[in-house]
């Protein structure tokens, strides 16, 4: 992060993210409620989920900015740059899969002009497969990977405590719902399922790191750095109530597809890690002495830490 950026405006980041948030909802709550209105005119997944995505591809590409821009400040060697230049790779990969699924969607030129017997369409369906995989399973892989040296550096300050019952209590619930969503399969071996239990598995990880960066938060106070830490934790609660919402819901209502039950936690998840670089950019420019004052580091030293 460079000397110029202005801290007033970095400031003002959570809160233009957090006025974003409240739009979408307001926006897509009434274009749900037309299309529930009249169901004979308009169609609420096709109504909702193209603009969902498109929406949640630009989230993320912010996430991607900004994360970018936290990274470049960290030097090399220092302990959260390897996690900042993973949870880059995440925002990476989500707006790479956002791009690839709305060039290859259904209603793309390109499937017209390659009709299913073409020899290029399987070509589609494998960059379709990849822009899942990219937008699930490598982000969630990134992310699991980018809160284990979190969780060292933390450790080494003293943020550390060992698992409560609470965070056992959730990691179990976690796991219980992965175990539900397999057994609803049917135990049948393949790319799909193979999918499934490798993002239901991530997922669970990703929980447990959760809770335990809950505790590390709770202990830090109420600067950016928590926060920052506070809103990634937020995004993977976020993410797998989505999860579990979009299964549950439909076995009980038909009222809540799984299209609007995406369209309703998506963009707001995206939006809750985009806040985590956010307030890591307001850190490290507050850290950053004006004028030819020395630079004060975020990560050697206890007090800059916990801001």
């Amino acid at each position: 992060m460079t000397r110029e950026t202005n801290l007033a405006r970095l400031q003002e980041t959570p809160r233009w993210i957090a006025w974003c948030v409240g739009v979408y909802l307001a926006v897509d709550l009434f274009v749900l409620h037309v299309c529930s209105a009249n169901p004979q005119v308009f169609s609420i997944p096709g109504s909702s989920d193209s603009s969902s995505a498109l929406s949640v591809t630009a989230m993320a590409a912010v996430n991607l900015y900004l994360s970018m821009l936290a990274l470049r400040s960290f030097r090399a060697g220092e302990p959260l740059r390897l996690a900042w230049m993973m949870m880059t790779l995440a925002a990476a990969a989500q707006v790479v899969s956002g791009v690839l699924a709305e060039m290859l969607g259904p209603n793309w030129l390109l499937n017209a002009l390659l009709p299913s017997g073409h020899p290029q369409s399987g070509l589609v369906g494998q960059l379709r497969f990849t822009a899942q995989i990219a937008g699930a399973e490598i982000r969630l892989g990134l992310l699991a990977a980018a809160l284990i040296p979190v969780l060292r550096v933390l450790r080494r300050f003293g943020f550390w405590v060992r698992p409560s019952a609470t965070d056992w209590a959730v990691f179990s619930i976690a796991c219980i719902f992965a175990l539900c969503r397999l057994a609803e399969g049917g135990g049948r071996i393949g790319a799909a399922n193979l999918q499934s239990l490798a993002g239901l598995a991530l997922l669970c990880i990703l929980v447990l790191e959760a809770m335990l960066l809950r505790q590390s938060v709770v202990r830090m106070g109420s600067g950016p750095i928590s926060r920052c830490w506070a809103a990634f934790m937020c995004g993977i609660f976020l993410t797998g109530l989505a999860e579990l919402g979009i299964w549950v819901i439909p076995h009980y209502s038909n009222a809540f597809s799984p299209a609007v039950i995406g369209s309703l936690t998506q963009f707001p998840t995206a939006a809750v890690f985009s806040l985590a670089p956010a307030y890591q950019l307001i850190a490290q420019r507050r850290a950053t002495k004006p004028a030819n004052g020395p630079r004060e580091d975020l990560v050697t030293g206890t007090p800059a830490l916990a801001r």
